[in-house]
């Protein structure tokens, strides 16, 4: 939740830009009670501190896009199974005028915040230097995580580096290359100024941009005219140097990252970064939705209603049931600490001429498939892990196990929004991740094999497997060669709801610059079952899916040249 950071950034919000601070009085007479400008404001220390956290504000709206960044995947589908999305089909509802324009609108207006702190460091007058130098440091940092995820969506786009005063009516797209160098360049000059802890838990340090830099080299690392192995080599040495400085650490048990009951949950030194929501509605804004996300409506049951516990689904992104097989049931922690394998009555009645009672089960999700039998045997509804794709409560939509690793004990209705938990953005997990992908990619399987069992020692169930007499942790070792593929799962079991599943599968290239063995545009057609049956019989996706289109809106507002991306 919130920390120190919050008092006043949600306030401030984008308005911080402050071209003005103004009311009105008459529809064209300004109202300025406390007298501030931006040149009487931000050049004063007090006032930059106020433009700074704006930054912080903006992040709460680049990271709700959940379908745009999950769907046409090989672990995301819609919720209902005959959607025709353009974002989850690639199909010609994946165009210009759909669907991009929100997305692209929230980076540069957060771009613009972040130059406009590092445009009125160099005027403030008083203070202290360092922090202003700091402030400067995660501006940079921030821009360039907007710029990375503009690039690998859009590809080419503009740069832009100063702040905005007044009406631009011609912007150029920059080549994809130049602006991974800017983004390099930005976190590099953050890196050497960024301390490695800070009391305001939720602001950028030197992790975060460490962190990031090792993922944006490995992005490169696969690209046509990236580094190859020069920028695997640099993502792994990035990553191990955010794994030994000590700064962070994997919590003991997954569950406790996630479980709103242990003490410090969201505030700990597994997180290297995370959107700040708040318990304190005047500083929460609409809210997280997190919590909606990943649920199955549990309206259409009459024994479930508008339940609080289960909450309003989004009903929007749904995880397919291959997401589901992934996990070891009988010996990772994670999957628990991620669904329900049970759904309870919330109100009583019945179903199938059988009475249940509040707290009954009502819907159970077994491990290992029951037979006719065996579900005749139960009262309540067993749905097995080949029958997630239907529902016994209404035609067309799914029914799975519901999410609660995004639980939010603070939603106190059944609404939408509201939610106070923290998103995390990035944590140490995945830069275990990160390096193990690096020395996949450097030949290194020894190391490679080290950094994918950590996480998964750290998942295992405590204790031995009664079936098998063997240690859970044993059990759950890599033995295998680590593939890239061995790397998207362990990744979806770790990060599912966290990660960008899009972004992950796009950078992924077994041979860099051949399309055919890119990982989105192999993997989703090998286990979204909507996604290959409205691409019947193809086994490998338009290359021109490997980027989005740019908004339509952006092309007709500039006045230059400013092309479309290739077969949009």
């Amino acid at each position: 939740m919130m920390k120190n950071i919050s008092t006043k950034y949600i306030l401030i919000g984008a308005s911080a830009l402050l071209l003005s601070i103004t009311g009105c009085k008459k529809f064209t007479d300004e109202y300025n009670p406390a007298n501030r400008t931006a040149e009487t404001y931000y050049n004063k220390f007090a006032g930059f501190e106020d433009l700074a956290k704006s930054n912080y504000a903006t992040l709460r709206g680049v990271i709700n896009f959940p379908t745009f960044f999950n769907l046409g995947t090989d672990t995301y589908s819609t919720a209902n199974i005959n959607d025709n999305s353009g974002e989850n089909l690639y199909n010609i509802n994946l165009n210009s005028q759909n669907g991009n324009s929100a997305f692209y609108a929230q980076m540069y207006t957060a771009i613009n915040i972040a130059n406009n702190t590092i445009y009125w460091a160099t005027q403030v007058t008083d203070g202290s230097a360092a922090t202003v130098n700091t402030r400067v440091a995660e501006a940079k940092a921030l821009r360039a995580f907007y710029y990375y995820y503009l690039a690998e969506t859009f590809g080419d786009v503009p740069i832009v580096l100063t702040r905005t005063t007044g009406v631009t009516l011609a912007y150029t797209r920059a080549p994809e290359k130049d602006v991974y160098d800017q983004v390099i360049k930005d976190l590099n000059e953050a890196i050497a100024v960024l301390p490695a802890t800070t009391t305001d838990f939720g602001r950028v340090t030197k992790g975060f941009a460490q962190h990031l830099l090792a993922k944006v080299y490995l992005t490169r690392g696969y690209k046509t005219y990236g580094g190859g192995n020069a920028d695997f080599t640099q993502a792994a040495a990035l990553a191990e140097t955010v794994i030994a400085s000590g700064t962070y650490a994997l919590k003991p048990k997954f569950s406790d990252l996630f479980d709103p009951t242990v003490p410090n949950y969201q505030s700990n030194n597994e997180v290297i970064f995370s959107v700040q929501y708040s318990t304190n509605a005047l500083f929460n804004g609409g809210g997280n939705t997190l919590q909606q996300w990943f649920l199955w409506d549990v309206q259409n049951s009459a024994l479930l209603g508008r339940s609080v516990f289960y909450g309003k689904t989004n009903n929007a992104i749904a995880p397919d049931p291959y997401f589901f097989s992934l996990f070891n049931k009988n010996s990772d922690s994670r999957y628990l600490a991620t669904v329900y394998d049970a759904v309870l009555t919330q109100v009583a009645g019945s179903f199938n001429g059988k009475s249940f009672a509040v707290g009954d089960t009502l819907i159970y999700y077994p491990t290992v498939p029951f037979t006719a039998a065996q579900k005749a045997l139960r009262k309540y509804i067993v749905i097995n892990p080949d029958e997630y794709r239907t529902s016994p409560f209404l035609n067309g939509v799914r029914n799975y196990p519901q999410f609660k690793k995004f639980r939010d004990p603070f939603v106190s209705g059944y609404v939408d929004n509201g939610g106070a938990r923290d998103t995390y953005v990035f944590r140490l997990a995945e830069t275990y991740l990160l390096a193990a992908e690096a020395y996949v990619k450097l030949n290194n399987q020894g190391k490679a094999l080290a950094y994918m069992n950590v996480l998964r020692t750290r998942a295992a169930k405590t204790g031995t497997n009664p079936l098998t007499g063997v240690l859970y942790a044993t059990e759950m070792q890599y033995t295998g060669s680590v593939t890239l593929d061995a790397i998207l799962e362990e990744r979806a079991k770790e990060l599912v709801g966290e990660e960008f599943r899009w972004y992950e599968l796009k950078r992924m290239y077994e041979t860099v610059g051949s399309v055919a063995t890119n990982k989105l545009l192999t993997r989703s057609l090998l286990y979204n079952d909507e996604l290959k049956a409205a691409q019947a019989g193809k086994t490998i996706l338009d290359a021109k899916y490997l980027l989005r289109p740019i908004p339509q809106t952006q092309i007709d507002l500039n006045r230059g040249s400013f092309p479309q991306n290739p077969g949009y």
